[in-house]
C-alpha cells in the first residue's frame, strides 16, 4: 500500500467485534469506543427540548442509559468520587432542590429526586466496569439527576452556588444541536486525555491488539515461522540495546525476520507520531542486517494523522490494516519475503 487512501480503503476504523469481545473485561473504554458515534449523533439532533436527548435515548438500542452517563462523566472529567462529594453537599449546592438553567433563551427548572440518602458513586450510578456491560436502558433517579447536572450545569441561572468546575466543564448542553462544536469538543476532551481512563488502559489495549495480531498471523503462517520475540538480530539504536518491536516474526529456516509495529487508535493519539519519526531509521537498520519492517495500522484516529501515516508508508516494507484481507496480505508478504 502506497497511500493512506489505500490503507483506509477496507479498514475496520473501529475495533472489530472479535477484538471488542476479547477486551471487554479489560477496560471501561471498550463500550465507550463502540458507542461514541451513536452518542455524538444523538446530541447533534436532540435539540427540541432540554430533555429531548432522554426521549431519543429510550429509542436507541445501541446506547444504554448507563453508558450514556459514562460518556458524560468522561467528557466532563467529573467522576464518581467528585460526584459523590456533590451529593454530600447537595443542600448547599441546590438549596431549592432544583437546577434552574437557560436553554434556547428560555428558563427551565429541573426538580431533582428526593431520596432518603443521596449517593452518586460509580456503583450507584451503574457506571462501574462490570455494570457497563449490562446495557441498562432505564435511568434510575440518581442517574437522571447526574445527567441533567453534567449536561446543563454550566447553563445555571444561579452560578453562585455551584463549584467552578461544574461551570467550566458541564457545558455539553450549550453544544447540543451544533455538530461542528460537538466534534471539536469531543476531539479535545475525549477518552485518552481523561484521568478516568488513564495511561494504563491504553497500554492494556495495546497489548490486546498485539495478542490479537499474533494469533491471527500464527494461524496464517507455516510452522517454521516463530512469533515469540520482540527484537531483530543485530538491530540496535544505541549500539547496546536491541531495538524493540511490537511483534517480530522469525523464519527459522532463513534466519531472517520482520519487525512489526501495531497501532489501532480510534481517537487522535501521539503514539503514531512517534512511530512515524522512527520509521526511516528502523528500516535502514533492519535492511542492513537482512531484515524487514512492517506496520499494521487502523482506526479512525490514526487516519486523521495523514502526514505521520504517509511517512510510515514511505519507510515500510509492508503496511496493512486490521481487516481480514489486510492481515492476509501481511502473511503472504512474510511468506514471500522473510
Amino acid at each position: 500500500m502506497q497511500t493512506i487512501e489505500d490503507l483506509a480503503q477496507d479498514a475496520c476504523n473501529y475495533w472489530p467485534t472479535e477484538l471488542v469481545k476479547e477486551a471487554a473485561d479489560k477496560s471501561t473504554l471498550i463500550p465507550l469506543l463502540e458507542t461514541q458515534d451513536t452518542f455524538l449523533s444523538l446530541l447533534k439532533v436532540a435539540d427540541a427540548t432540554p430533555y429531548a436527548w432522554k426521549d431519543m435515548l429510550t429509542q436507541t438500542k445501541s446506547l444504554s442509559a448507563n453508558v450514556f452517563l459514562k460518556h458524560l462523566m468522561v467528557l466532563t472529567d467529573l467522576g464518581g468520587e467528585r460526584l459523590q462529594r456533590y451529593a454530600k453537599d447537595f443542600s448547599q449546592l441546590f438549596p431549592k432542590g432544583v437546577l434552574e438553567f437557560v436553554y434556547d433563551d428560555t428558563n427551565h427548572i429541573y426538580e431533582f429526586s428526593k431520596p432518603k440518602k443521596r449517593i452518586w458513586n460509580n456503583k450507584k450510578l451503574r457506571v462501574e466496569k462490570s455494570l457497563l456491560l449490562e446495557e441498562r436502558q432505564i435511568f434510575t433517579d440518581d442517574m437522571l439527576d447526574v445527567c441533567m447536572l453534567l449536561i446543563w450545569g454550566a447553563n445555571t441561572t444561579n452560578p453562585i452556588y455551584l463549584p467552578d468546575e461544574i461551570l467550566e466543564k458541564a457545558i455539553i448542553g450549550s453544544l447540543i444541536g451544533n455538530s461542528d462544536k460537538l466534534d471539536k469538543y469531543v476531539k479535545e476532551r475525549y477518552l485518552f486525555v481523561s484521568r478516568q481512563i488513564g495511561g494504563s488502559t491504553a497500554n492494556d489495549l495495546g497489548y490486546i491488539c498485539e495478542a490479537y495480531i499474533k494469533d491471527k498471523l500464527e494461524n496464517l503462517l507455516p510452522d517454521h515461522y516463530n512469533l515469540a520475540g520482540h527484537t531483530l538480530e543485530n538491530v540496535t539504536l544505541n549500539d547496546t540495546q536491541l531495538t524493540k518491536f511490537d511483534l517480530v516474526v522469525l523464519n527459522s529456516i532463513t534466519n531472517r525476520s520482520i519487525g512489526i509495529e501495531i497501532s489501532f487508535q480510534v481517537t487522535t493519539n501521539s503514539v503514531i507520531e512517534r512511530k512515524a519519526q522512527n520509521a526511516n531509521n528502523r528500516q535502514q537498520l533492519a535492511h542492513q542486517n537482512g531484515h524487514k519492517v512492517g506496520y499494521i495500522i487502523d482506526g479512525s484516529g490514526n487516519f486523521q494523522r495523514k502526514s505521520a501515516i504517509q511517512n510510515i508508508l514511505n519507510y515500510s516494507d509492508c503496511t496493512v490494516n486490521f481487516s481480514e484481507n489486510g492481515l492476509l496480505k501481511m502473511a503472504n508478504y512474510i511468506k514471500d519475503n522473510v
